[in-house]
């Protein structure tokens, strides 16, 4: 149960459990070059896939003993053969971590996060989990309204999530809560404010700034308490790492599946 092809191992089919191995890697990795946790769906039927393939490999290993009636043990079954091949998998997932997380960023396009505050609320939650396209701003340029993930510019180590505001060029200034872009009151249907005071420093009057080259200006959609560019200065745009696609768990069971815009 814990390595695919363990059972083969032990009834003595040394190949097929290897091959079945290989294909709890192989086959998994197929679908998400494929694209299909693009979509909530899509993501579930891996999971699925994946379950349905590890209980698959478990069982045929079982009814193949069951069939054998008694198993003719070969010079390697020995339970310290056994626990070696098991470390030896554990160790390698624990040492490929890194490189895994990267080859699923960098190639499969797909990473997920958690929501640790409510500075986006209400639009994310305090313990939503995010699945996010690792590889959507490689191919496009952000734009009013996206919600992003970035490397906060004053600590590169923390991602932010957080919604484009303005872009290069443009002026942005804020004005008792209200946004203004290049003079224009910013119509903002996902934002919320909490706090009934006014007037509290740059939180709620802001600029006029021009926006710099290959910069962009972020807010939170709950705009009171939330640490952005009104904070954080303009963000580069080298500095976004994702776009978040949906919510593939929360608290609230009925968020389950939910497209971010």
């Amino acid at each position: 149960m814990v390595t695919p092809g363990l059972g083969q191992l032990y009834n003595g089919q040394i190949l097929k459990g290897i091959i079945f191995y290989l294909a709890n890697l192989v086959i998994p990795t197929i679908l998400f070059l494929a694209g299909l946790q693009g979509q909530f769906l899509g993501l579930a039927a891996i999971l699925i896939f994946i379950f349905c393939l590890w209980l698959f490999v478990i069982l045929e290993a079982f009814f193949a003993a069951k069939r054998k009636q008694e198993v003719v043990l070969k010079g390697y079954n020995k339970w310290s053969i056994y626990l070696l091949i098991i470390l030896l998998m554990i160790g390698i997932r624990l040492f490929s971590g890194g490189f895994a997380v990267n080859f699923a960023s960098e190639v499969l396009g797909f990473r997920v996060y958690r929501m640790p505050t409510g500075s986006m609320e209400p639009t994310l939650l305090i313990g939503d989990y995010l699945v996010t396209d690792s590889k959507y701003f490689k191919k496009n340029e952000p734009q009013r309204r996206d919600l992003v993930i970035f490397r906060n510019p004053q600590k590169l180590s923390q991602d932010f999530i957080k919604r484009v505001i303005a872009l290069e060029g443009e002026k942005i200034e804020i004005k008792n809560k209200q946004v203004y872009i290049n003079d224009k009151a910013l119509p903002e249907s996902y934002v919320v404010h909490n706090d009934v005071n006014f007037g509290v420093g740059i939180r709620d009057d802001f600029g006029p700034v021009i926006i710099p080259t290959n910069r962009c200006f972020v807010l939170g959609d709950n705009r009171d308490n939330s640490m952005d560019s009104r904070f954080l200065g303009f963000i580069p745009l080298s500095n976004i790492k994702a776009k978040p696609l949906y919510i593939y768990w929360a608290k609230d069971k009925s968020r389950i599946g939910k497209k971010l815009r």
